[in-house]
């Protein structure tokens, strides 16, 4: 079979996740069809894209026009770039875009398959919260990052041709960073009420055990809230919150457990990436992913959400072993090999190509 066309649609290329993974599968998908990149809007580039991509933006941007000139104008614009295009296979990502292009596609014949990236369930606005199960009933396939927001979109839309695949993690390579692991607890992640940083702060405060620190990465809404959180705390002198740091591989590395406490997610990038690097990792079983990458108990601790006092009681337990740190690393470490980009992609072009 020769050469495939393939196009890959999302709202920009600024800083992201799904921006992040969208660049990921273009780059990965060159050697085995001929990629187009449409984006929605004319915004600088975060991630870079090999230069045997066809990368397509508008002309025009929203700061020229009234917002609703910019959707219809912006709306037109796309369906004359899918018509343009031989490529039959389209991959939308987002939930709030996935619908306009399956919209614009209307009558050009493209196999459009469609991605939400955030939690299942998550609102987009009442009217897109109805629209998009009704649309999404005739896109080609639907893509989704575990099995829980799989089994949210079957519910919601009716389809039949619903694939589950987890985002591509970054994989470190050890060979010439492997040191041994300091006594770190490391969180990573936004400072948003979801992420729950306070209740590690409360966590690592009752435990009684002076070899550790506890270190937080991020930044966010609720930050001063933690930090007023922590400097009341009788451990204060062994938190530390860095705010946003450009070096967060480094602190994977170093630490020697990962302790995420979000209740939701999309795909749980900061888990699978500290698990990667070989963490010894607990995590809360929310909705949606880290049952989908954690092994309880194999990989890491996977604890019921709300359970406050198990999640303290094996994060105690984590602290306490270093044996079980290295087993649970060890274990990690070889899971997130069913999560390298290459391996990621293949499972995208086979579902939308073949």
């Amino acid at each position: 079979m020769g050469r495939r066309g393939l196009i890959l649609v999302i709202s920009s290329l600024t800083s992201g996740g799904a921006e992040r993974v969208m660049s990921e599968i273009a780059n990965h998908s060159i050697d085995r069809a001929d990629v187009s990149l449409i984006v929605l809007s004319k915004r600088e580039k975060f991630y870079h894209v090999n230069d045997k991509i066809n990368f397509i933006e508008p002309h025009f941007t929203i700061d020229e026009m009234s917002r609703m000139v910019f959707m219809w104008k912006n709306f037109f614009w796309l369906r004359r770039t899918l018509k343009s295009l031989k490529a039959k296979s389209v991959l939308s990502f987002g939930g709030k875009y996935n619908s306009y292009v399956l919209l614009a596609n209307m009558g050009l014949g493209k196999r459009v398959f469609v991605s939400d990236r955030s939690r299942p369930g998550i609102s987009y606005g009442k009217f897109l919260d109805i629209l998009n199960p009704l649309v999404y009933k005739v896109s080609a396939g639907i893509i989704a990052q575990t099995t829980k927001a799989k089994e949210y979109a079957k519910k919601q839309t009716g389809h039949k041709n619903i694939k589950v695949i987890p985002n591509p993690v970054p994989i470190i390579s050890h060979d010439n960073r492997l040191k041994a692991k300091e006594n770190i607890i490391l969180s990573v992640g936004r400072f948003i009420p979801s992420k729950h940083q306070g209740w590690l702060v409360s966590y690592f405060s009752e435990i009684d055990n002076s070899n550790w620190k506890c270190v937080f990465l991020g930044d966010g809404v609720t930050y001063n809230e933690v930090r007023q959180q922590v400097e009341k705390s009788a451990k204060s002198n062994k938190i530390e919150l860095k705010g946003n740091v450009s070096n967060v591989t480094d602190w994977y590395m170093r630490s020697a457990i990962f302790a995420f406490t979000s209740t939701s997610e999309g795909f749980p990038n900061a888990l699978a990436e500290a698990m990667a690097a070989g963490c010894a990792c607990i995590a809360y079983d929310c909705i949606a992913g880290p049952s989908d990458i954690i092994d309880n108990e194999v990989n890491g601790f996977l604890i019921p959400e709300g359970d406050h006092e198990t999640y303290k009681k094996k994060l105690s337990e984590l602290m306490g072993d270093a044996e079980l740190r290295k087993r649970f690393g060890k274990a990690a470490r070889e899971k997130m090999k069913q999560f390298e980009a290459s391996k990621i992609t293949k499972q995208f072009l086979d579902f939308i190509l073949e």
